[in-house]
């Protein structure tokens, strides 16, 4: 977990000095964080991240209204959105908005929505937005984002690593013993540069870590790794980016470093991101054109950039246009172009190159080589769903904040994501994805949606572990009848003691958990 601390920012004319916020979660290797910062990885077209956001009644009573809290949403969104697009290619579109009362309640039925108190923490208070997420199920929200107004100290906002995608749950276990929730979930305080905060914390979700500064400068190789380097000649970003440890007024973009990781992480976590000219999904707005997202109504949106295809303050086309060249790959000064033009290049072996209709302007969907074909000799890699990848390199993305780099050497038959723990390879977690469609599984079956599929794609293949229940089930059945038989026959009139099934394999998982 992140914490971001508010520092540079001017409250009530005091200006305050503030350290640096601490991430909760382990750090990755040096050398494996090193090698994934690349800038290949980003999507070549544009997609969209669905999110979920949600104001307490702090924050509702800090706007007075839920309108005016609503609106306040959506500027900081709208802001925060562009900057995604036009860094990562990804923009942010709000499917939800669950705003609270103004008046606090005595009593919270929904945890997270109460009052400031001394000892409810803000850590405390994404957990509870996390264990709440979570009963939302697969709402088609990849982030959910909290909106307070109460701060703990110096901390205005929290987010988990990494967690971009992730509907489900986990548990983190503190060193004192409390049990906090995991989820794809962000929470922050109301700032003088609100926007900024929202933005910082989604960066974590989407994996970008901490920029270096003074304080964390020179680096030793022990946590050169903590942080990201301005460059690989100069350690301090000198706060000049949006993930620097502390607020700052002046910074807007995020830094090269952030880019590349974040990009590096992409194809491996970003399963969720649309793209928006194809989704069924319409993200909320004001009402008003400009946020970059062509949306319902709209024939255009450059997100108030000038075009000469599109009216900036109407979103509608101009001079004759019929397409617009910033919201679609196939089209070129408001026109369509023709079939032999690449609108997306092939990104890896497992993926297949896509080039305009000619009569459409937008591209094609994204296809990729036939799942299971071999696309590396490294590793024994193989197509899923469009990535070269491996159940290790897919715990590894999952995992490396907890050092995780490898798939359970057991039940590999199982399409939910089994890890090994780094310190004990006879444990495994299992995190709350799935293996992703297509993963090899089973004697010749793949993975769909969590479950092994046969060859032939009609029913799931079955463990040996479930076909050795399936017999001990059998037989108990078989013997208890026959007993029951005797019993009538002899008329002994001795109660029968029903036979108990109790049975803890070498992998025994309880509510997410292993029994070893």
């Amino acid at each position: 977990m992140v914490v971001y601390r508010n520092s540079g920012t001017i409250w009530s004319n005091q200006a305050s000095p503030h350290q640096c916020g601490i991430n909760k979660l382990p750090s990755i290797d040096k050398k494996r964080a090193i090698a994934k910062r690349t800038e290949q990885g980003c999507p070549m077209a544009k997609k969209i991240n669905y999110m979920g956001v949600a104001a307490d009644c702090t924050y509702v009573q800090h706007y007075k209204s839920k309108e005016a809290a609503r609106r306040q949403i959506m500027n900081d969104f709208n802001i925060a959105s562009a900057l995604f697009e036009e860094t990562f290619n990804v923009a942010l579109g709000l499917i939800n908005m669950t705003i609270m009362d103004p008046l606090c309640p005595s009593e919270a039925s929904i945890d997270w929505n109460r009052a400031c108190e001394p000892d409810y923490s803000l850590y405390d208070r994404l957990s509870d937005f996390s264990l709440w997420r979570n009963r939302l199920g697969d709402d088609g929200a990849g982030l959910w984002h909290l909106m307070t107004n109460c701060p703990v100290g110096l901390e205005v906002g929290l987010a988990w690593l990494g967690q971009l995608c992730n509907t489900g749950l986990s548990e983190q276990t503190e060193d004192d013993g409390k049990v906090r929730y995991v989820s794809g979930t962000s929470v922050s305080s109301i700032t003088q540069d609100e926007w900024k905060i929202v933005a910082h914390e989604i960066g974590h979700s989407f994996g970008a870590i901490h920029d270096c500064n003074a304080s964390s400068c020179p680096c030793s190789s022990d946590n050169c790794a903590s942080c990201c380097s301005l460059s690989e000649t100069e350690c301090s970003a000198e706060g000049a980016f949006i993930m620097n440890p502390t607020s700052n007024s002046s910074v807007e973009r995020f830094s090269p470093c952030s880019i590349n990781t974040v990009c590096s992480l992409l194809p491996s976590i970003a399963t969720c991101l649309s793209d928006p000219q194809q989704s069924a999904r319409h993200s909320l707005r004001l009402g008003t054109c400009g946020n970059g997202i062509r949306e319902e109504g709209e024939e255009c949106d450059t997100g108030g950039k000038e075009s000469d295809c599109c009216d900036v303050k109407t979103c509608k086309f101009v001079n004759q246009a019929v397409c617009e060249d910033l919201n679609d790959a196939c089209c070129h000064q408001c026109q369509v172009r023709p079939s032999t033009f690449m609108c997306r290049p092939s990104l890896s072996p497992c993926d297949q190159a896509e080039y305009c209709t000619g009569t459409l302007p937008s591209c094609p969907p994204d296809r990729g080589e036939k799942d299971g074909t071999i696309c590396s000799n490294m590793d024994s890699l193989r197509c899923a769903s469009g990535q070269c990848t491996s159940r290790d390199q897919q715990c590894l993305a999952r995992g490396y904040t907890m050092n995780i780099t490898r798939a359970c050497s057991v039940k590999q038959e199982e399409c939910k994501m089994l890890c090994e723990y780094p310190d004990d390879s006879a444990k495994c977690t299992l995190f709350s994805a799935d293996f992703l469609d297509g993963t090899l599984c089973g004697t010749d079956g793949k993975c769909l949606n969590g479950l092994c599929l046969e060859a032939q794609g009609t029913q799931p293949s079955v463990s040996p572990a479930v076909l050795v229940a399936i017999i001990m089930t059998t037989v108990v059945l078989v013997l208890s009848s026959f007993g029951c038989w005797l019993w009538i026959k002899k008329k002994k009139g001795r109660k029968q003691q029903s036979p108990q099934l109790s049975a803890c394999s070498s992998l025994t998982l309880v509510d997410n958990r292993v029994c070893k």
